[in-house]
């Protein structure tokens, strides 16, 4: 009964997370259309580039993932797999570093304390740490799967500087080609895939250590 009372205030917990993370891309997506059709941008290429941002896209795959697990459906199986949920948790945290030590100093003050903003940078990374942490399978988990999640992000970069070529528009000041030159962009590059395998590696280690602690 305890165990039962264990696993539905967790899938509760994950429920109201991901409503919460729902809402904030919801209302992040009206914010960022509004301010950019103030700037002449249809609404098409304002959408191309609000989920062209890398916090937008992991934001996104947590929802997913927290969804997934409060509904504990078929269909969303792939979604509750350790090695996903791991590779999210890679994904996240790295979101909440790189704001915190790259964007965050050079944020508007009115970005920087908004709602959407908070709970993508900040708390998102936190909770879904916890998450991972505390309802997550840890069996399975590999030594080299830190190298397979940075895939995404590879491939994310890539696609990037391709429509930033053709569209002038870069999401983030670190990989901006037109600034810092292909030189600079593929240092910066390397720079962040390694950081994303750091991260990934101190999960999947972590993930070693609490194998035995199986969630509910």
């Amino acid at each position: 009964m305890a165990l039962t009372r264990t696993a539905k205030l967790k899938r509760t917990a994950a429920a109201l997370l991901a409503l919460l993370g729902w809402i904030a891309l919801g209302l992040g997506y009206a914010r960022f259309v509004g301010a950019t059709g103030d700037q002449g941008l249809s609404s098409t290429e304002a959408t191309v580039r609000f989920f062209s941002f890398f916090t937008i896209q992991t934001n996104i795959l947590v929802a997913l993932v927290l969804t997934a697990f409060a509904i504990r459906t078929g269909p969303e199986e792939w979604l509750v797999h350790p090695f996903v949920r791991s590779a999210v948790a890679t994904y996240i945290v790295m979101v909440g570093i790189i704001y915190l030590t790259v964007l965050r100093p050079i944020e508007p003050l009115q970005n920087a304390f908004s709602f959407t903003n908070i709970v993508m940078h900040y708390l998102m990374p936190v909770a879904y740490l916890l998450f991972w942490l505390t309802c997550v399978r840890k069996e399975g988990l590999r030594w080299y799967d830190p190298l397979l999640w940075v895939i995404y992000p590879l491939f994310y970069l890539g696609f990037v500087l391709v429509r930033g070529k053709m569209s002038g528009f870069y999401p983030y000041p670190f990989i901006d080609a037109k600034t810092l030159g292909y030189a600079g962009v593929a240092a910066n590059t390397a720079g962040l895939l390694i950081v994303c395998a750091a991260i990934g590696m101190c999960l999947v280690m972590t993930g070693w250590w609490l194998a035995r602690r199986q969630p509910v």
